[in-house]
């Protein structure tokens, strides 16, 4: 739920005093009830990683703001924006309005740790910024993974461990930042085919040095072939 290239007040950073990433809806709430940043495009990441798909069926996990999945929709997507912060998705809704997508996103103030997407019901499951501890988004890619059709994509995008722009030295931010290996590793836990994994560069708008991010795109195999023992015990035997 980061933005890119704009400035974030200080208790929301790591630091001194200060706690890192809020953990919980209030404070989110908080912060985008007081902040007038604008409207921040879509991470230059997602857009590499998914422009151009044929669009269907995405889940926004920890949509924020609704940049990305007014961006989906946008290319024809019908999307599902979830979030635990309500002043968030009340900014989604006006962005989706203003850019005539209203139609193509449903806003859900929901917990995505406890969220269980049905079987086989979405061709994307977007996790773009959702950092949280180890054990918690392990579970969230898990349960996704399962909601995905054959072929259907998760896409894992957040800050780098290695991000110069965050501290890894306040274990509650640290414990939020995971590198793309483990990412990956959860990924093909969850059943997953991994098709890429690893750090990339992001330019910030304002900046010389550009923000790491932890990308990971992994996709949904194709259910096995019937194995030729299975295909003979359905035939019928000639009488």
């Amino acid at each position: 739920m980061s933005v890119d290239g704009m400035p974030l007040p200080a208790w929301k950073h790591a630091g001194r005093g200060r706690p890192g990433y809020p953990a919980d809806a209030p404070a989110w709430n908080r912060w985008y009830a007081e902040t007038d940043y604008g409207w921040a495009p879509a991470s230059s990441s997602v857009r590499s990683e998914l422009n151009g798909l044929a669009p269907g069926r995405a889940l926004d996990l920890g949509a924020g703001d609704g940049r990305h999945a007014v961006w989906l929709a946008g290319r024809g997507w019908r999307v599902q924006a979830m979030d635990f912060s309500s002043e968030a998705l009340a900014i989604g809704r006006e962005r989706a309005f203003a850019e005539g997508v209203t139609g193509l996103i449903t806003w859900s103030v929901a917990d995505v740790t406890a969220h269980t997407p049905d079987p086989g019901s979405l061709d994307l499951v977007l996790a773009a910024f959702l950092h949280l501890p180890g054990p918690e988004l392990e579970g969230t890619i898990a349960r996704s993974a399962r909601s995905l059709v054959p072929g259907g994509l998760f896409l894992y995008i957040g800050h780098a461990p290695a991000d110069p722009r965050e501290s890894a030295s306040v274990p509650r931010t640290a414990a939020v930042l995971h590198d793309s290996a483990r990412v990956a590793a959860w990924a093909r836990r969850a059943g997953l085919y991994v098709e890429s994994a690893g750090t990339r560069s992001r330019p910030v708008p304002g900046s010389r040095r550009p923000a790491l991010d932890c990308v990971v795109l992994a996709r949904c195999p194709p259910p096995p072939d019937p194995s030729p023992s299975t295909e003979h015990s359905h035939r019928e035997v000639p009488s």
